[in-house]
């Protein structure tokens, strides 16, 4: 983090709160994988050290003599467990500050409870969304709670693209086929993006680089948005349209809306009809924006020629989990897609980028260190 986004104390109220500061902050995270524990150590020291040396400057003039250990500030102290959150596992909070969660970690009045009898003041996720929270019951307790703001939008728009022509042009099954020295080619013709029309639906701030994206390919670009920008399409070359229009003209779908009730099933047995046969569509976003069944008998018959997810969220059993490979899992639509050679499903990978961890550690440690020192934090989920 920069130190233009550390929160500055004026002079008067680092006086008014001398001798209150908090040292030690106390975090635990729970679902944490290797890759996040060392990019938030990393960060929590730099901003430790940055807040540090702030600190000491705006005090300097009135409090020279103090020594270096009343003018450090505070540190983090991260405890870092791999269990997800559970009445069980609920215990090791004790002694926190706060804790820290992910997308499978289930916040229920119950758990909601017990963490803040045993203390904590606040519930930080390092994701976007909270449907994982029940936000009522944490403001019952007195629990705020804070998420991120968003993902990086380039990690999520390149990611895309990437699974897009990894089906387009069957590059998983190319790289298991030539390690297996087999090196047939036949069933490996694809098609350009040149000079193809990729209709793009929520064309928000992800979806509007994806557009930049496909430009540059060469592609003619329709966009679909909530709120159009006249200045971005006309800038670009694209242009507004409505859904029947993205529907019946793209030879590429890209989903990028949210999950709300107008978009839910948005891609259904109806919009199916008016699309190419041939088509490929690709969904970065929630699977319910697709009628599943529709689309798995779109994939059988062919007018559906591909279709690629980052998420099957349905599978609540497994999400994020990493004990799905030795249980079977239990959604059937998820199985019937990872039987159709058709369909590619990674498992929330888009937003996996070092930039954007860096990007999620960073807002996180934040967020965390403005509510527990008693500063204003604009991503605080009210109820």
């Amino acid at each position: 983090m920069s130190k233009k986004y550390l929160p500055k104390q004026t002079k008067n109220d680092y006086n008014k709160s001398k001798g209150n500061v908090m040292k030690t902050l106390k975090i635990a995270f729970f679902d944490t994988k290797s890759h996040e524990r060392d990019i938030f150590n990393k960060i929590a020291t730099r901003i430790a050290e940055e807040t540090a040396e702030e600190t000491a400057e705006e005090t300097a003039e009135e409090t020279a003599e103090e020594t270096a250990e009343e003018t450090a500030g505070f540190k983090f102290k991260l405890d870092f467990f791999s269990d997800h959150l559970n009445m069980t596992t609920v215990e090791v909070c004790a002694g926190h500050d706060a804790i820290c969660i992910f997308a499978n970690d289930q916040i229920t009045l119950q758990i909601a409870t017990r963490l803040s009898e045993l203390g904590i003041k606040l519930i930080a996720l390092r994701s976007v969304g909270y449907n994982n929270v029940d936000i009522k019951a944490c403001s019952s307790v007195g629990i705020n709670v804070v998420h991120v703001d968003e993902y990086s939008p380039h990690a999520t728009a390149e990611y895309a693209v990437a699974l897009l022509q990894t089906l387009n042009r069957k590059i998983h099954s190319a790289y298991i086929r030539t390690r297996d020295k087999d090196f047939r080619t036949e069933e490996y013709v694809g098609t350009e993006i040149y000079g193809k029309t990729v209709g793009i639906v929520g064309a928000g701030k992800v979806g509007k680089i994806a557009a930049k994206i496909f430009c540059g390919y060469g592609a003619r670009v329709l966009l679909n948005a909530t709120h159009p920008n006249s200045e971005f399409s006309r800038n670009i070359g694209a242009e507004y349209v409505n859904l029947t229009e993205i529907f019946r003209n793209s030879d590429i779908v890209m989903l990028f809306c949210p999950l709300v009730n107008e978009t839910r099933n948005i891609i259904n047995e109806n919009c199916i009809s008016l699309m190419k046969k041939g088509v490929f569509i690709v969904n970065t976003g929630r699977t319910s924006l697709i009628d599943s069944n529709a689309l798995l008998d779109a994939l059988k018959t062919g007018r559906v020629k591909g279709v690629a997810f980052d998420i099957f969220e349905e599978d609540k059993q497994n999400l994020y989990g990493d004990e799905w490979s030795d249980k079977p899992i239990q959604n059937e639509d998820f199985e019937q897609f990872l039987k159709v050679p058709n369909a590619l499903i990674t498992y929330h990978q888009a937003y996996l980028t070092s930039e954007n961890l860096t990007h999620v550690a960073e807002v996180t440690l934040e967020n965390i260190y403005n509510v527990l020192t008693k500063k204003q934090c604009k991503n605080i989920i009210y109820s």
